[in-house]
């Protein structure tokens, strides 16, 4: 039997593509999946095409996004164009967690431990030949098997009244006074999605942002209708031992970029079950496919320690460029010849960028 612990979509889309092919029990400690709720709901358009070959994820669809507005510090900020949806991921996940009971046997408000490595399921051990660990930052997988635990990230975000731009692009703010990471709005009609991706201070950052930033607080327009908040593991750790595997945010398989992971989750689950039960093997096809941007991605990061100086330059230089073939989910995109050539051709002509650009690759 496989034992995979966590009800959320990583837990959910392993037990559906195990559970074709092996006994699987799938423990959840709520009530239901999708609680508490800690993301954004922002996906790429090929994250959201992935998903469908899983579930009718259109039964989670808020708004479609045509690009993002990339804010400086003082307010000036470009259009990058690339399609994306924003998806209520309370709904995902409960749509995930049904479609995967029919694959696996479901246990709902469990008490999981463990003893000298051995699960202990509401005070009974369970025999089981393999474990899968996605039970999130604060995985009991993770701790009990004493695999390295990443760094983490708070994450705080409100639902308010909110006067965007344009309802299709969500808003990136940049500039220390409101992250040490970076900050966002997504629109949601007449109301948006504001948060900061902190590795500390988070509450002061998001207030800092609504009270604060040139553009954003003139158009926060009502009180808070909703709060959230959550951790968001900041680095990929290593996620197989012997006999268990750990995936998704346990595992730290995120965009080191964006703080995103409901795409790699996704192709985490799916090597798994293409190389079960060679664990070394799911970890191995993982790498190949998602480990280069990964590094990719922690090196796209390091703007977000520029100084606000720098930022300004680079709102300034990007204003006209042409973001069609980049990827939200592949870092790599930005090596293709084509992009490439635009990045170089927009450093000749603005030098004041060459500083920037050596401070990110060196």
């Amino acid at each position: 039997m496989i034992l995979i612990v966590g009800g959320g979509p990583a837990g959910s889309l392993s037990a559906m593509l195990l559970g074709k092919n092996y006994e699987v029990l799938l423990v959840e400690e709520h009530q239901s999946a999708g609680f508490p709720v800690q993301c954004a709901g922002l996906i790429s358009d090929k994250c959201f095409e992935s998903y469908k070959k899983y579930c009718k994820i259109e039964k989670a669809l808020e708004n479609k996004i045509k690009g993002a507005f990339f804010f400086s510090p003082s307010g000036n900020f470009f259009p990058a164009f690339g399609d994306a949806y924003v998806i209520e991921r309370k709904i995902l996940d409960e749509i995930l967690f049904e479609k995967a009971s029919n694959f696996a046997e479901i246990s709902i408000k469990s008490k999981l431990k463990f003893k000298d490595k051995k699960p202990i399921l509401n005070g009974k051990e369970v025999s089981v030949e393999y474990i899968i660990g996605a039970d999130g930052v604060n995985s009991e997988v993770a701790r009990a098997y004493e695999f390295e635990r990443p760094p983490i990230m708070t994450a705080i975000q409100i639902e308010t009244r909110f006067e965007a731009i344009d309802q299709n692009f969500v808003e990136i703010y940049l500039g220390k006074a409101y992250s040490d990471f970076f900050a966002y709005a997504i629109p949601l009609g007449d109301t948006a999605r504001i948060g900061v991706i902190a590795k500390e201070n988070a509450k002061q950052y998001l207030q800092n942002l609504i009270e604060k930033h040139p553009s954003v607080s003139k158009r926060v327009k009502g009180s808070i209708i909703e709060l959230n908040s959550g951790m968001i593991p900041l680095k990929l750790v290593d996620f197989v031992k012997q006999n268990v595997a750990l995936l998704g945010d346990s595992a730290g398989m995120v965009k080191p970029h964006t703080g995103g992971g409901l795409y790699y989750l996704l192709v985490a689950a799916e090597k798994l079950a293409k190389n079960f039960p060679n664990l070394n093997a799911y970890r191995k096809d993982f790498m190949k496919e998602l480990g280069r941007e990964i590094k990719l991605g922690e090196r796209m990061r390091r703007v977000y320690s520029l100084e606000n100086r720098d930022l300004e330059k680079i709102v300034r230089a990007l204003k006209e460029f042409d973001f069609s073939e980049v990827h939200m989910d592949r870092p790599s995109t930005f090596l293709s010849p084509k992009v490439l050539f635009r990045i170089f051709r927009t450093i000749i002509s603005n030098p004041s960028l060459a500083s920037v650009a050596k401070k990110l690759l060196f």
